[in-house]
């Protein structure tokens, strides 16, 4: 039987892939591309349902795109011993990394989030997959430090 940190990794994560893949789909994976590698060519109005695009935002959408990559979406990109030292540390510690991310940049909305305080009709489905995302990465951050 699994223990209830593990139940609640596997569902935050499951929370975390359903956002960061509705986000992707809904600002189109180019645009996704281009909030990590080129913020000034993101569409318009991407950037602006994002408040602008910085480089917390950046570092968030990368966590997007190793979320959906990792052994918690697609399983493209997992740890092995042909990888890098670093990319390995940063694929087992991702939760924790991305959790922090959205604790120290996004900590009120994701809160709200968690805690139920959140009006999903205020703001569109970039935004609200984006927070879903960072909530949800931000419980599976914390429950994966629990259960070390």
């Amino acid at each position: 039987m699994a223990t209830w940190q593990t139940q609640l990794k596997q569902i935050s994560m499951a929370l975390a892939v359903v956002g960061g893949l509705w986000m992707a789909l809904t600002v189109g994976l180019g645009d996704v591309f281009n909030i990590i590698t080129s913020p000034d060519e993101v569409d318009p109005a991407t950037a602006a349902s994002l408040g602008g695009i910085d480089f917390i935002d950046r570092v968030a959408v990368a966590g997007v795109v190793l979320t959906l990559l990792g052994t918690s979406g697609l399983a493209l990109v997992q740890k092995s011993a042909n990888n890098p030292p670093f990319l390995n540390t940063i694929i087992q510690y991702a939760p924790v990394i991305i959790g922090f991310v959205a604790f120290s940049a996004f900590g009120t909305e994701a809160f709200d989030t968690i805690t139920g305080n959140r009006d999903w009709s205020a703001y569109d489905d970039v935004q609200n997959s984006y927070m879903l995302f960072l909530a949800a990465s931000l419980v599976s951050g914390i429950t994966s430090l629990l259960r070390r």
